[in-house]
């Protein structure tokens, strides 16, 4: 044996070591910091990519000026957030809107269109007058008034329908042009109406928003240019009338 060495038999002899695994380098901070940063200008490219850059209000003729600005507002809105059924019903609650489209038109722009409600009549509200629609509600302020007049009315929805309703009852199949219905009490309307050749001298009429047979014999009158100055059609079987001349 040589010197120095000690012999072991072979149940004593420790077991051969497996190699460890090989050390890893650390990663380098620098590295991950970049990563990161990427990562957060791409989220933030893509989420300003989806925000609303432009509202194009150019289609709303039926909306007052400061509609408009409150429609601009919504620039900045993230999109996946933008409710277009909301904004529809929002414009819609406008005085005088009768039509409402809302798009989106990508990449960023909201167009909507919203288009006036036709006009019937007017009603004077302070110094101003106001737009009613055929079916009796508010619609836009007006520069002008527009016949015919709906004098002594609150602006109530069901009465300014009804003046409506009995005036053109009256007035249609006739040559009669509706100036004004004046309220005198809820059951009592008073309409002037410019009929014949002569417009400067138009006919008085007394009526009840319910209707009576005596509207038939106005209408024929009428029509064969005999319409009285002045006329009480609210009762049922009687006529009141005045003529001049």
């Amino acid at each position: 044996m040589p010197n120095g060495q000690t012999f072991l038999p072979a149940n004593l002899r420790p077991a051969p070591q497996a190699p460890g695994p090989t050390p890893r380098r650390p990663t380098r901070w620098w590295l991950q910091a970049i990563t990161v940063t990427a990562v957060c200008i791409c989220i933030g490219i893509l989420l300003n990519g989806w925000r609303l850059k432009a509202v194009d209000a150019t289609g709303c003729t039926g909306l007052p000026a400061s509609a408009v600005v409150n429609l601009e507002g919504l620039r900045g809105h993230w999109i996946p957030m933008l409710d277009l059924d909301q904004v529809r019903q929002d414009v819609e609650c406008w005085p005088g809107v009768a039509e409402v489209a809302v798009e989106l038109q990508l990449p960023s722009t909201l167009r909507i269109r919203a288009l006036p409600d036709e006009i019937c009549a007017s009603i004077p509200m302070g110094r101003t007058w106001r737009g009613i629609t055929c079916n009796g509600t508010l619609s836009r302020s007006l520069v002008e008034p527009q016949l015919p007049l709906l004098l002594n009315f609150d602006g109530s929805v069901t009465e300014l329908r009804s003046a409506l309703s009995t005036g053109n009852r009256l007035c249609d199949g006739t040559n009669g042009r509706l100036l004004s219905i004046r309220k005198i009490t809820p059951s009592d309307y008073e309409l002037t109406i410019s009929v014949g050749a002569d417009p400067e001298t138009p006919s008085i009429v007394k009526m009840a928003p319910q209707g009576t047979p005596s509207e038939q014999w106005w209408r024929t009158a009428a029509l064969n240019g005999q319409a009285p100055s002045w006329a009480d059609l609210r009762f049922d079987h009687h006529i009141v009338v005045r003529r001049t001349g």
